[in-house]
């Protein structure tokens, strides 16, 4: 019985393992400043990414998910100038004495990866010849295993979160995620783990 026991919590701890190495978000180094005990009130989002469209959104449904937590959280792309022009460390002093945030949180893509998956589709019978005699018929081929191809993205992604006051970074986070599918999705999955990252590290109220 005991064996037994020893053998299920040996299994369920692999199937741990697996779920972890398959998760799409993996956190490679989180830090925060012992010496902050503060709370966060209000902060500027900033996301530095090429693509008009994935900033908004990745700083839109941020902002929601803040905002529902109490926090009066505000995206950059409605503040600061979009992606045509290159947004300086000048405007967004600036900005953040107008608008009288006390935190600024910039998220950026430091790198990106891909790899090629070979994934094996459906077996089916491809007919090479067909010989017919009346009401006999003969068809020859043989099964065909086709191999679709696609490429799975890995971005890496640097969150630092900056104390006004302080002038220094008091949160950072360092996580690869896993993109197979559209890159919405993915925002989608990481915006999430973000906000519990943050909450798990007392930042939130």
């Amino acid at each position: 019985m005991k064996e037994f026991k020893h053998c299920k919590i040996i299994i369920s701890l692999l199937l741990l393992t697996l779920l972890a190495a398959c998760s799409p978000i993996k956190t490679i180094q989180e830090w925060k400043d012992p010496t902050y005990t503060d709370k966060l009130h209000t902060i500027l989002i900033i996301a530095v990414i090429e693509q008009d469209y994935m900033r908004d959104q990745f700083e839109n449904f941020l902002t929601l998910k803040l905002n529902a937590m109490g926090l009066a959280a505000i995206p950059s792309y409605k503040v600061l100038p979009q992606h045509g022009t290159e947004i300086s460390r000048e405007e967004v002093v600036e900005k953040v004495k107008q608008l009288g945030v006390d935190t600024v949180l910039v998220v950026r893509s430091i790198l990106k990866d891909s790899i090629v998956n070979y994934q094996p589709g459906g077996a089916y019978f491809a007919v090479t010849g067909v010989y017919s005699d009346g009401w006999y018929t003969v068809y020859t081929g043989s099964a065909v295993f086709p191999v679709r191809e696609y490429d799975i993205d890995y971005f890496t992604i640097a969150t630092t979160l900056f104390d006004v006051q302080r002038k220094k970074p008091i949160w950072s986070d360092l996580s690869r995620i896993k993109v197979s599918g559209s890159r919405q999705a993915a925002i989608n999955q990481f915006v999430p783990a973000l906000v519990k990252k943050l909450d798990e590290s007392q930042l939130l109220e």
